[in-house]
C-alpha cells in the first residue's frame, strides 16, 4: 500500500505577476510586465508542466493551487492554457479543491465566472485590511469597498470556498482599526480567515521605511493587543484555528496547505516554485528571464536529521499537531529517542501537550511558536 508522505498530494503553480507590487512583499513577483512577456512566461510554465517527469506517483485527489504573485493578473487565455497544460500531463484529474489567488482590484463577474468553468472552486482573497489608510501605506491596489465588492460578486459566481488574507503589526495600525477590519470582514461571512503578524523582510519598500525613520512599527503592547483580539475574536465567531495563522468555519480547512503541514510530497511549477519529493527539494530559478531561458532548478538533498526536524515542527504548526505512530513509521524510531529533552522542556512551560498519541502546541506554544520549533533544531 502506498502511504501518503510517499506521493504527491498536491500541486501549486507560481504565477509571478502584479499590477504593484505591495511594500512589505519579499515573493517571487514582478509589477508592469507587458503581455508578451506573461506570454512567454506561460509558454515557459506549460513547458515545465509537459516535460515534468516526477519521481513519485500523483494522486489523482492532489490538490491544486494557483498564487503569486497576483495568479489573476493574467489573460483567462493564458490560465486556460495553463490548466489545460497540467490535466494533459495528469496533474489536475480530480483535485480535492482547486484555489486561485486574487487581489481584489484584479476581479469582474465575467472573470469570476470564468474561473469557474475552469475548475477552481476555491478563492483566496488578499483583503489585508479594510482600512483606507492602511491599505495605501501597504501599497495594494484596492479599497476596502472593492474589496467588499469582490467578494460578493465571488459569491455570486458559484464560489462556496472563499478564504479571506488579514494582516497584523503593520506600520500606522492599531488594536483599534484591525478590529474594526475584522469585524467588517466577518460580517461577509467566508469560509476561512488567515491572519499573519508582519514580518519585516530585506529588501522591502517597508524595510527601508522604517529603515529611514519614515515609518514606525507598532509597539509590542499594542501589537500584542492586536495578536489577543483576533485570536479571541474569530473563535468567537465560529472560526477554529486549526494552525497557527489559520482559522476555518467546519470543513472549510485549506486541504492544500495541509499537504505542506503534514510534510508530504508536492509538485511545483514557475518561477521560485519549490516542489519536494519527501528527500529533496528542488527550487526553480527566482528570475523571471533565467526561469523563461530554461535555467536548472537549485537542488537540496535534505539529511535524515533535517527531515526529522521539519517533519515536527510543520506538524506542530497545526492545531492536530504530530502522530507519534507516524513520526515513528517515516523516522524509524520514537520521537522521544531524539527529542525526549525537548519535549520536557516546552512541557514544563505549558507550551505542548502529549494527548492520544499525539504531541500538540498549547494556545500559549502557538504564541511562541517560532521559540518552540527551536528546540527540535
Amino acid at each position: 500500500m502506498v502511504r501518503p508522505w510517499e506521493i504527491c498530494q498536491a500541486i501549486y503553480i507560481h504565477i509571478p505577476f502584479c499590477r504593484h507590487k505591495c511594500c512589505y512583499c519579499d515573493f517571487t513577483s514582478y509589477q508592469g510586465q507587458s503581455e508578451t512577456v506573461q506570454e512567454r512566461y506561460t509558454e515557459a510554465l506549460c513547458r515545465e508542466i509537459r516535460t515534468c517527469r516526477p519521481g513519485l506517483p500523483v494522486s489523482p485527489r492532489a490538490t491544486v493551487y494557483f498564487g503569486g504573485g497576483t495568479p489573476t493578473c493574467l489573460s483567462l487565455s493564458c490560465l486556460t492554457r495553463i490548466v489545460a497544460a497540467l490535466k494533459d500531463a495528469g496533474f489536475w484529474q480530480q483535485p480535492a479543491e482547486a484555489t486561485v489567488e486574487a487581489n481584489p482590484g484584479t476581479l469582474s463577474p465575467d472573470f469570476l465566472q470564468a474561473l469557474r468553468r475552469l475548475g477552481f472552486d476555491r478563492l483566496s482573497l488578499g483583503v489585508q485590511s479594510l482600512q483606507a489608510d492602511e491599505l495605501q501605506r501597504m501599497g495594494r491596489i484596492h479599497t476596502a469597498e472593492e474589496a467588499r465588492q469582490a467578494f460578493l460578486e465571488a459569491r455570486d459566481a458559484g464560489f462556496r470556498r472563499i478564504s479571506t488574507d488579514l494582516i497584523y503589526g503593520y506600520p500606522g495600525q492599531t488594536a483599534a482599526s484591525v478590529e474594526d477590519t475584522l469585524q467588517r470582514l466577518l460580517a461577509w461571512q467566508p469560509d476561512h480567515v488567515s491572519v499573519y503578524g508582519l514580518s519585516v523582510e530585506p529588501g522591502t519598500v517597508l524595510a527601508a521605511r522604517l529603515d529611514q525613520g519614515v515609518w514606525q512599527l507598532p509597539d509590542e503592547e499594542e501589537s500584542g493587543r492586536m495578536y489577543d483580539l483576533v485570536m479571541d475574536g474569530l473563535p468567537a465567531k465560529g472560526y477554529a484555528r486549526y494552525e497557527i495563522s489559520n482559522f476555518a468555519r467546519p470543513g472549510q480547512e485549506s486541504l492544500h496547505n495541509e499537504v505542506y503541514w503534514r510534510y508530504e510530497p508536492y509538485l511545483a511549477f514557475g518561477a521560485g516554485a519549490c516542489r519536494f519529493d519527501g528527500k529533496k527539494r528542488e527550487t526553480a530559478p527566482r528570475g523571471l528571464y533565467a526561469y523563461m531561458k530554461g535555467e536548472p532548478a537549485e537542488v537540496e538533498v535534505l539529511s535524515p536529521d533535517i527531515r526529522r526536524e521539519e517533519l515536527v515542527f510543520m506538524n506542530l504548526r497545526t492545531a492536530r499537531g504530530l502522530d507519534l505512530a507516524v513520526y515513528e513509521e517515516r523516522t524509524g524510531e520514537p520521537l522521544s529517542r531524539r527529542y525526549g529533552k525537548a519535549l520536557e522542556k516546552l512541557a514544563a512551560r505549558k507550551w505542548l501537550v502529549l494527548e492520544d498519541g499525539r504531541i500538540h502546541l498549547t494556545p500559549l506554544g502557538m504564541r511562541y511558536g517560532n521559540l518552540a520549533f527551536e528546540e527540535f533544531i
